[in-house]
């Protein structure tokens, strides 16, 4: 089936910062005239997981959806596809994980006073070192840096916590096309990550770019190239 590029609409749903502003590079490289919904989760909210998902939920227009999960947001389209809505057509997932990542790790990070304001401070490099590798610049630098300061210390908590516990319904299998752009240089997301999504659904496609974690940002044209060719292959 060839799926006309305005038949059919783009939910980006945006990784631990929230802001959605990360879709910046990924935006400007897709079709114009392909629909699209930037996802901004509210800061002053207790949200769980569930929350997040009825959030996103709200806001599907009812119309053919394909669903594209940045890293944290892959839990919570998890969630959302386990109410089996019917407008999601597809669900792309980018660098994103259904296990917990480093529960422990986390957790304790996540309860000291004051740590996720600092992680807002962190020096470029070392965000550099676990985001953008060899593909950092000062537009990627300034992007990052602008969407940690639009984000709440209390909404970074939260969101680390929910990354913890992974996500709640491991034995789900879901039926409906899937796509998983894997980052060959991620550092924060272990390869074997895919193999759950692979697992599940009932359709599963891998794409694998050589690029760091924030793969949408560095390396946004073969993300939307990727993107359109799975759209245009949705029975």
């Amino acid at each position: 089936m060839m799926v006309h590029p305005g038949a059919i609409q783009l939910v980006l749903m945006p990784g631990l910062d929230g802001t959605g502003m990360f879709f910046g590079p990924l935006t400007r490289a897709l079709p114009p005239d392909v629909p699209r919904t930037v996802i901004t989760y509210p800061d002053d909210k207790n949200f769980s997981l569930k929350d997040h998902a009825d959030f996103v939920a709200a806001r599907l227009t009812g119309e053919d959806t394909i669903l594209v999960a940045e890293s944290f947001s892959g839990l919570v389209a998890l969630i959302l596809l386990h109410a089996r809505p019917a407008s999601v057509k597809g669900v792309i997932f980018s660098a994103a994980f259904a296990e917990p990542l480093h529960p422990l790790l986390i957790r304790t990070v996540a309860s000291i006073p004051g740590a996720a304001s600092l992680a807002r401070r962190l020096p470029a490099g070392l965000l550099n070192v676990l985001f953008f590798h060899s593909y950092a610049d000062e537009a990627l630098e300034e992007l990052l840096r602008q969407s940690l300061q639009r984000t709440g210390p209390a909404g970074l908590r939260r969101r680390a916590r929910l990354i913890a516990e992974g996500y709640p319904f491991p034995d789900d299998l879901f039926p409906l096309p899937c796509l998983y752009l894997q980052a060959a240089q991620d550092r924060v997301v272990p390869a074997r990550a895919a193999d759950w999504f692979r697992s599940r659904f009932a359709s599963f496609e891998l794409v694998t770019l050589d690029a760091p974690h924030c793969l949408l940002q560095t390396r946004p044209a073969e993300s939307a190239e990727a993107i359109m060719a799975f759209a245009r292959g949705l029975p």
